[in-house]
């Protein structure tokens, strides 16, 4: 196979110049190949993740916040109650 690639004028020269050019070539096509296939599997590793991982966009509650609320369910705490109580704690 034979690919073709653009390059400006200098650089072109300079890469002619190495005595085993096509090698240098072959070895920065390979990096680039393999560092494409590690991001495609990094990309499918996350994806998959996503898929099995249900994701908490604001449309449900999440277990430890539904509990918090059903403890704090028929009472008068409001968020000056909470106030109050974090100045007592800490200050």
């Amino acid at each position: 196979m034979q690919v073709a690639i653009e390059l400006p004028d200098e650089l072109g020269k300079q890469l002619l110049e190495l005595p085993n050019m096509q090698m240098v070539v072959q070895e920065a096509v390979k990096k680039m190949l393999i560092e494409e296939q590690r991001r495609l599997t990094a990309q499918n590793l996350l994806d998959e993740h996503q898929k099995l991982v249900p994701s908490n966009n604001g449309n449900s509650i999440s277990p430890i916040t539904r509990s918090l609320v059903g403890v704090l369910k028929g009472s008068n705490v409001d968020v000056e109650d909470y106030k109050k109580h974090l100045e007592e704690k800490y200050l």
